[in-house]
């Protein structure tokens, strides 16, 4: 190949060169001035950010007192005293009457024909092993009566016991007017005694007034039964 030839050549190339660099600078220079539809990498098309609606925020109740009436209670009737019924004039011989009447107290039972009514019941002795009687003396509301003389009938007739005198044997049966008499102090013994509550006779020379029924002890020489234990209860009220 001549010189004329090669120079022909790479003249045509350099046109062909420059036209192509041409023809770029012109794609770009429509790319960078927006013509988004010639790039084949188109830049991504952005979403639009949503605003906030801001929510109504409901009013707030406002609370107005109204006024509550007082209720006045009424006063109920007051109670009168019911008036004293009083006869101005009866016929002679008549009763008069009182209203209300007035309550009379019901006096209590009496138990027996004497001032005091006696009862015997069966015990083991409060203490060692011995055998005889004991007792005490009350009123209707179990208060102790003491002072006044037991009688007690029974082997060797032994002198009258005084109720309250010994404060050991109160101290025993829990009693300010309790007595104790024992026949065989050392052992069970089957045995009958009679007891019975009395006051002094005025006539030192005579035997004692009895102011109780009689109750008869059957001891009957063991233990559940060696102490007969005799309960005098006075029941009429008004006897000193």
């Amino acid at each position: 190949m001549t010189n004329t030839q090669r120079d022909r050549i790479l003249n045509i190339l350099t046109y062909v060169v420059l036209v192509t660099t041409l023809c770029l600078v012109i794609y770009y220079a429509l790319i960078g001035f927006g013509a988004n539809s010639l790039n084949p990498f188109p830049p991504p098309t952005s979403t639009p950010i949503p605003t906030r609606t801001p929510t109504p925020t409901p009013p707030i109740a406002t609370w107005t007192p109204t006024n509550t009436p007082t209720i006045t209670p009424i006063p109920g009737p007051t109670n009168t005293r019911t008036p004293t019924l009083t006869p101005s004039i009866l016929p002679s011989g008549m009763p008069t009457f009182t209203f209300p009447p007035t309550n009379t107290p019901t006096p209590r039972v009496t138990r027996s024909p004497h001032p005091f009514v006696c009862d015997v019941d069966y015990r083991v002795p409060e203490y060692g092993l011995w055998t005889g009687v004991a007792g005490q003396i009350e009123d209707l509301d179990g208060e102790p009566l003491p002072g006044y003389y037991v009688i007690v009938e029974g082997p060797g007739n032994p002198p009258a016991v005084q109720a309250g005198a010994d404060a050991r044997i109160n101290s025993i049966y829990n009693s300010e007017a309790a007595w104790e008499f024992a026949f065989n102090p050392t052992a069970y013994q089957s045995m009958e005694i009679r007891v019975q509550l009395c006051k002094p006779n005025p006539d030192p020379s005579q035997p004692c007034i009895a102011i109780s029924n009689q109750v008869i002890a059957k001891l009957g020489g063991y233990a559940s039964s060696s102490l007969g234990y005799v309960t005098c209860i006075k029941n009429w009220e008004e006897y000193e």
